[in-house]
């Protein structure tokens, strides 16, 4: 199999020793690099860019987004409270998600971020009941298909997200005087490669900002550009982004804020394991790692495919690539060609910058993995490993015996 990473091997291997496995590595390099990318494919409009933080919130690296001139998009409390944490000011955090609180209004209501983005009409039930100011954007859930996965899909009539057009064309009409309608809001999904369910979406919007006749201070369009976790090329076309989005977006004649997450932080993060166990039986071959569902649930939750590599220079065989979880959906790769191993190569688990650590869990009281960001000169720790006792003092905390 071909060696794909970027980055020299002797420095995976120094940090896999230095600080154990599973193990999760930044390259903040390529983070900056993705930045660059993005800057360049929408040059000619105006436009701003806030980091969803659910793809990934580590501390550390929202403190480094915040110095590439990034905005940060929260969608709960506690991750605003983080980006507050990291040094973002409220005008520069958009807050989002649906099912919103009365105590998560009340609260962002007394911080005044840039913008709420309004994801019912129960929801702005709820904001009158304050009375207080507020700067909001509309979600509009357009009804288009995204071609992604369904559990990353967000912009269907079937989805839990945003309001349909003759739901937001009431609101506009009958909006309560507390708030400030600034925006228009959409997101229809993640992992998108295709352009065109982009063009269908903001096509829909023009058409109704036009048909309302509302004069708005910005249109968000979210996020979802897809990456190439395949390695074949399959990612966005930025070029077509370019050549066809950008002048749609340009008609607006307002600025454009985007929402994007996977596309700056997914490929620039590593998962390093180590095998533990090379099993055979009589219908396959197992190759078992010292990390899990527990630290990297996409596989499992998705079917996603990450490419896996053994730092090995053996022959290739066809085998599934398992986790220590005791479940059978515990399994990274399915029939998947790779150099066979020996117990205690190391491993490595491409593209999982973005909803890795993110969404990684206790399960079967595993503890979470390290993190660790390299600068392309030195590399150093972000997160450290949890321990069996982190595990026993949230236990011990609740008052028990």
């Amino acid at each position: 199999m071909k060696v794909v990473i970027k980055l020299k091997m002797e420095i995976l291997h120094e940090v896999a020793k230095k600080y154990g496995t599973p193990l999760y590595f930044y390259d903040l390099q390529e983070i900056k690099r993705r930045t660059r990318l993005l800057k360049e494919t929408l040059k000619g409009i105006d436009f701003k860019v806030f980091f969803a933080m659910k793809s990934n919130a580590n501390l550390h690296l929202l403190k480094f987004m915040r110095t590439l001139g990034l905005g940060a998009d929260a969608v709960s409390l506690n991750e605003y409270r983080m980006a507050r944490f990291a040094g973002f000011l409220p005008d520069e955090i958009i807050v989002n998600g649906n099912g919103k609180s009365l105590e998560d209004l009340e609260f962002y209501l007394k911080e005044r971020p840039f913008c709420l983005n309004v994801d019912s009409y129960e929801e702005i039930e709820k904001l009158n009941k304050y009375g207080s100011k507020m700067r909001i954007a509309l979600r509009i859930n357009p009804d288009v298909d995204a071609k992604t996965h369904p559990h990353i899909s967000t912009g269907l009539k079937e989805n839990k997200f945003g309001m349909d057009i003759k739901t937001v064309s009431k609101i506009v009409k009958n909006l309560p005087p507390n708030l400030d309608l600034a925006g228009i809001h959409c997101h229809i999904g993640s992992q998108i490669i295709d352009v065109e369910p982009f063009v269908e979406a903001f096509r829909s919007l023009k058409k109704f900002v036009d048909d309302e006749d509302l004069d708005l201070q910005f249109v968000n369009i979210g996020g979802g550009w897809g990456i190439d976790y395949f390695k074949d090329g399959d990612g966005i076309d930025l070029k077509n982004y370019k050549n066809t989005i950008v002048p749609l977006l340009s008609s607006f004649g307002k600025p454009i804020y985007l929402e994007l997450g996977r596309f700056i932080v997914g490929s620039a993060g590593y998962l390093l394991t180590h095998v533990t166990e090379v099993k055979h039986t009589s219908d396959k071959t197992f190759i078992v790692v010292d990390t899990s569902m527990a630290d990297l649930i996409r596989p499992t939750l998705y079917d996603a495919y990450h490419r896996i590599e053994f730092l090995s220079n053996s022959d290739e065989i066809m085998a599934d690539v398992v986790g220590r979880v005791c479940e059978s959906g515990d399994t990274l790769a399915r029939e998947r060609k790779v150099n066979l191993p020996q117990v205690g190569d190391l491993g490595v688990i491409h593209d999982v910058g973005a909803y890795g650590y993110s969404m990684a869990s206790n399960y079967n009281l595993s503890i979470r993995p390290a993190e660790v960001a390299y600068d392309g000169n030195d590399f150093f720790i972000i997160r450290r490993r949890e321990t069996f006792e982190d595990l026993l003092n949230f236990m011990q905390q609740g008052g028990g015996e």
